[in-house]
């Protein structure tokens, strides 16, 4: 009996290789693959020329990296975004703490920054440009100026959002004006931040290319464009698959890391 009952007790084997994968894992997979047979088939239907398949494009890539290509205009794109994306986060954060601290703030910056969320991209670009000459300050700039009312918007909404009675109960539990910041107003506007920082990579990467496609001379915009020109689509597609890859291996390797260690202390939420 005692045998029998310690073999019932035994814990189940652990599962090996592949089936360890968690099922999160296995659904971005097969919708990678989804997606490679649709690329395939489109190429079929409307021909190499208009559509290349996902061989050739990442034949061109390889070729490209080999050539020092791409390694050397994505330096100039990437020195270009990172800029830009640190000062328009460092303006935008600034502005959005004073519109949702100060109610005189909100009423002196709210209109404005509406405003220039409004303007299209191609004016700050051409302003820009004008002030600066076709040059890295110039395209710096443009991006910067583009990306930074976003950001303010999603930071102010997210001061905004502080629940003061949480503040009101850290007082009365006596604690410090150092200690209510650190642990009940900054674990608030966290979500907040990090949501300003994916959208404003996402705007800060767009901007960076339409700027290198009208008026740079290096960088994968200028790359794009010089395709476009030869009407080479297995170029185009290949660039534009790289920089996409990057960009995930960003918000997967980096940003998704980050908030699952900020953010660990927080239950799941299942519909």
């Amino acid at each position: 009996m005692t045998s029998q009952a310690t073999q019932g007790a035994m814990p189940a084997p652990r599962a090996r290789g592949w089936r360890r994968l968690p099922e999160s894992v296995w659904i971005r997979v097969l919708s990678l693959l989804a997606l490679l047979v649709v690329w395939q088939l489109a190429s079929m239907a409307f021909t190499e020329r208009y559509v290349p398949g996902p061989w050739n494009t990442f034949a061109a890539m390889g070729e490209l990296v080999q050539s020092g290509e791409i390694p050397r205009h994505f330096t100039f794109t990437m020195t270009r975004m990172l800029s830009s994306f640190a000062i328009a986060m460092s303006i935008g954060t600034v502005l959005g703490t004073v519109m949702g601290l100060y109610r005189r703030g909100e009423q002196m910056l709210d209109m404005w920054v509406m405003v220039g969320l409004t303007i299209p991209s191609l004016c700050y670009i051409i302003v820009a440009f004008m002030w600066l000459g076709l040059n890295d300050r110039g395209a710096v700039l443009a991006i910067a100026w583009t990306t930074f009312p976003s950001i303010a918007i999603n930071i102010w909404q997210g001061v905004k959002a502080i629940d003061q009675r949480l503040i009101d109960m850290a007082r009365v539990f006596r604690c410090s004006g150092t200690r209510r910041i650190l642990t009940v107003v900054i674990p608030q506007v966290l979500p907040y931040l990090m949501a300003a920082a994916r959208f404003g990579l996402g705007v800060v990467w767009k901007v960076t290319v339409f700027v290198e496609v009208l008026g740079g001379s290096d960088g994968v915009g200028y790359m794009l464009n010089y395709s476009f020109q030869m009407f080479n689509m297995t170029d185009v597609f290949a660039w534009t698959i790289f920089f996409t890859i990057v960009m995930l291996g960003i918000e997967l390797l980096i940003l998704k890391p980050i908030e699952n260690r900020l953010f660990s202390w927080r239950p799941d939420i299942r519909a």
